[in-house]
């Protein structure tokens, strides 16, 4: 009976006991087996994602560098008809270890194949690219020549000589001169997937053993990557980590061990299971996190920018809003403080931003001094109007940094997206144009985009583009203006205007084509033609005190007192003769330079005027610092003397203080006797205006200096 009940026990007891721990092993073990096929897929699945994008984003940004470099106009003159080898050699076959973005640089005719010029990075002669690139070439000179008219890049991967490669070919056109007879260039440009590149994917994406293989050797895992044509020119490939068998390793042992420790190893499976797959998740997560996001505010940054608003077109949403803020003053704040307290002032700043754009969709630094926030909705362009006013407003107060007080402020551009498709590039464009359009209106203020700004920024680049031409032919022309003692009315000195040639089809006022040269880095070579042709003009009248107007871009420049005298010398004149001036919002932008060029041009015996005093912020403090020479009221003042008290009694106050400094006082603008006998009477020791003398040329003047000299004897002055 015994035996029958232990069998009987043995059969309805220790057999199911026994099958179900047998079928929970092998669901426990095929469960395993899910996981880890399931982790081991996920982490593919990931690494070909991040691979794909990570050639993909190098594919890019070479396609823009060749795209960048074709659509020039220095480029164009250097290449077309024939290549500038010089020009070629200096500036795209330098080649260093850091900076140069490709490895081979070449130019080559519609429909050849060996290339007029070409540099690479190495010991490889290549000369005919067809050879050099192989089957892709062909089709990716088809692709350029069909884009040639808005010089559309072709880009491809290639399997080239020296191996896997990135190659770019764009048509060389010029942006604003004219297309020259002979036949298209085009810009062909390539990169090297060099091991050292492959590294640095490898520890940007957080991927292992990264490389490329030949087209006919790679497997269904790696991912295929095609060249023009279509074929696949090479594969990439990469080792899995194998999650899934690390994970499920130590459960199958202890399993195999001992079925009466089934649950609690099934436990400790799950738990390990679930730390592993969320160690994964955490960097995968900490990984994106850094790639969105600023190191130093924790600010999402550009390429998170450029994903949200991809995604709101995605989801059809058009109406946007980005204002982009860049700082003014900030590289004052390192250059003086250290980029330590330059951090802090940024992280501080970054704080203020999060606070006063709240509701908004997105805050952001682009990097360096510059921040963005993006709106959406109906009212997204008045919510970044109200936003740019408060963070103007709120960089007014002073920020106080480990003792220091620091001021900066910001200029702020603002583009709106209303209902038309305008992608992320071209919205952060438009915000990127109205905010140095800002920066030139004068600074620490906001400018929303118009597409006027983009038509005055076209004109300005093709005005830089004439006035280069200019300034290499010596076409410039100077009128002269005669100062005269407000005594005897006789001229006693000469201003120099520079005025747009006549022969141009332009038509452009001093103040314009200067402003167009300052921001074109054009303003030294303009200084030191006026002052050239002043001087070579100036020989014809020595009597005469010669004034010549500079900018405070020109103080800048280290050598502007060297350059200055040469030229002065050059002519035989005396700097005694000499007379700059300068206005007074000038002088603002950096008082400390100004205050170091005055002295140097003192010793040499040049002279400084104040031009244009009373449409700024002068102080008796102001014009004792600087010590000035002379001052010039402006023509604003004179024309109201004689109707306002007011102005009259600005005059003379000008006049008590100059005494006091020693300084000569000169009265621009004017054009009435009436203004002479008030303006003589109040003290001016000089006058200038229509009502003496219209601007004329230099033959003009000196037949006027002639002729006084013939009517009132030896001396004019």
């Amino acid at each position: 009976m015994r035996s029958i009940t232990g069998w009987r026990f043995l059969f309805v007891i220790a057999l199911p006991i026994l099958l179900a721990s047998i079928g929970v092993v092998a669901l426990t073990s095929d469960l395993l087996n899910r996981v880890s096929s399931n982790a081991d897929q996920a982490e593919n699945k990931r690494n070909r994602d991040l691979v794909t994008r990570a050639l993909s984003l190098s594919q890019t940004e070479l396609a823009q560098l060749t795209s960048s470099n074709a659509q020039w106009d220095d480029a164009y003159e250097a290449t077309t008809p024939m290549v500038d080898v010089d020009w070629f050699s200096s500036t795209w076959g330098h080649f260093t270890d850091t900076g140069t973005r490709y490895d081979l640089v070449a130019v080559v005719a519609e429909g050849q194949t060996r290339a007029e010029k070409v540099s690479t990075r190495g010991s490889l002669a290549v000369t005919d690219l067809e050879a050099y690139v192989g089957r892709a070439f062909h089709a990716l000179m088809k692709q350029a020549i069909a884009g040639k008219a808005e010089a559309k890049p072709a880009t491809s991967f290639a399997m080239t000589a020296d191996g896997p490669s990135i190659v770019s070919i764009a048509a060389i056109v010029p942006q604003s001169l004219a297309v020259r007879a002979g036949p298209q260039k085009y810009l062909v440009m390539m990169r090297r997937l060099t091991p050292a590149l492959l590294e640095g994917i490898e520890r940007q994406f957080l991927l292992r053993e990264l490389s490329l293989v030949a087209a006919d050797q790679h497997s269904a895992d790696a991912v295929a990557l095609r060249d023009a044509t279509g074929a696949v020119a090479f594969a990439a490939r990469w080792e899995d980590r194998q999650l899934g068998e690390s994970m499920t390793g130590f459960a199958r042992q202890k399993a195999a061990a001992a079925l009466g420790f089934l649950i609690l190893v099934m436990a400790g499976i799950t738990f390990v299971c679930w730390r592993l797959l969320q160690h994964v998740v955490t960097k995968e997560a900490d990984a994106r996190h850094a790639a969105l996001h600023d190191a130093l505010t924790e600010m999402p940054n550009r390429l998170a920018l450029q994903e949200h608003i991809r995604e709101l077109r995605n989801n059809h949403i058009k109406d946007y809003t980005i204002a982009f803020a860049d700082l003014d003053g900030f590289k004052e704040v390192n250059d003086s403080y250290g980029h330590d307290v330059g951090d802090k002032l940024l992280r501080a700043i970054a704080a203020g931003i999060g606070k006063l754009a709240r509701g908004a969709e997105l805050t952001c630094r682009m990097g360096g001094d510059e921040f963005m926030v993006l709106f959406k909705g109906t009212d997204s362009g008045a919510k970044a109007t109200s936003y740019a006013k408060n963070m103007i407003a709120f960089l007014v107060q002073p920020f106080e940094i480990d003792g220091r007080i620091l001021r900066v402020g910001a200029s702020v551009g603002i583009a709106t997206c209303t209902g038309e498709d305008v992608d992320e590039l071209e919205i952060l464009r438009r915000a990127d144009v109205a905010m140095y359009k800002a920066k030139a209106d004068g600074k620490n203020r906001m400018c929303v985009y118009d597409p006027a700004i983009d038509v005055e920024r076209n004109e300005n680049l093709a005005i830089a583009v004439e006035l280069r031409k200019i300034l290499a032919a010596r076409t410039l022309d100077v009128a002269f203006q005669p100062l005269v003692d407000a005594r005897t009315r006789r001229i006693s000195g000469v201003e120099a205007l520079a005025r747009w040639p006549q022969t141009s089809a332009r038509k452009l006022t001093a103040d314009k084509f200067i402003a167009v040269a300052e921001n074109a880095g054009l303003i030294d070579d303009l200084g030191d033609l006026i002052l050239d042709k002043a001087c070579a003009a100036a020989k014809a009248w020595p009597e005469l005190r010669q004034a010549i107007n500079i900018s405070a871009v020109q103080l800048n420049n280290p050598r502007f007192v060297e350059r200055s005298l040469q030229i002065i010398k050059s002519h035989g004149i005396s700097p005694l003769r000499i007379e700059f001036e300068i206005t007074e919002t000038s002088l603002i932008r950096d008082a400390d330079r100004a205050k170091e060029v005055f002295k140097e041009l003192r010793l040499a015996g040049i002279k400084i005027a104040l031009d244009d005093f009373g449409t700024g912020f002068s102080s008796i403090g102001y014009l004792r610092t600087y010590q000035f020479d002379r001052i010039k009221i402006d023509k604003s003042i004179i024309s109201k003397v004689l109707s306002n008290p007011a102005e009259l009694a600005i005059v003379q106050g000008t006049l008590l203080v100059a005494r006091g400094l020693s300084a000569e006082v000169t009265a621009e603008g004017v054009e009435r006797e009436a203004e002479v006998s008030v303006l003589r009477l109040a003290g001016c020791t000089e006058l200038q205006g229509y009502f003496f003398h219209m601007p004329m040329s230099a033959q003009d003047l000196n037949a006027l200096v002639d002729t006084t000299r013939f009517r009132q004897g030896k001396s004019v002055a």
